[in-house]
């Protein structure tokens, strides 16, 4: 059991010439994001467009090339454990709409449940 208790949601805009370089969800003694949510609300996107969500497995180095790269398809998920995977938004052509969430884990629980240990 995750033991998840909340969900932070924010509205993701990227305008042309946007990205996010790349980071994890949540750090080892910070443990409140447990899982990731991206979710593409663009009507259509053809990978020429850019944007795409690049994905490194756990313990990648930084110079490592991305071991998957996944276009802003509409309505399409992602989702990921927010402490393990590494992952960045590639540089958009056009604007890219979507939304990145977080369900979290209640942080006055946090010395009773610790779903990742």
């Amino acid at each position: 059991m995750l033991g998840l208790f909340e969900m932070e949601v924010c509205f993701a805009v990227y305008p042309p010439g946007g990205f996010y370089d790349r980071h994890l969800d949540s750090f080892a003694g910070a443990r409140n994001r447990v899982v990731s949510l991206v979710a593409y609300l663009n009507e259509d996107w053809e990978e020429a467009r850019g944007g795409a969500l690049a994905i490194w497995p756990e313990g990648a180095g930084e110079s490592d090339a991305p071991a998957a790269r996944i276009f802003p398809e509409p309505g399409g998920v992602v989702l990921m454990l927010s402490e393990a995977i590494p992952h960045a938004v590639e540089v958009t052509n056009e604007k890219r709409l979507g939304l990145a969430g977080w369900w979290r884990v209640n942080q006055s629980g946090m010395d009773r449940i610790d779903p990742l240990s």
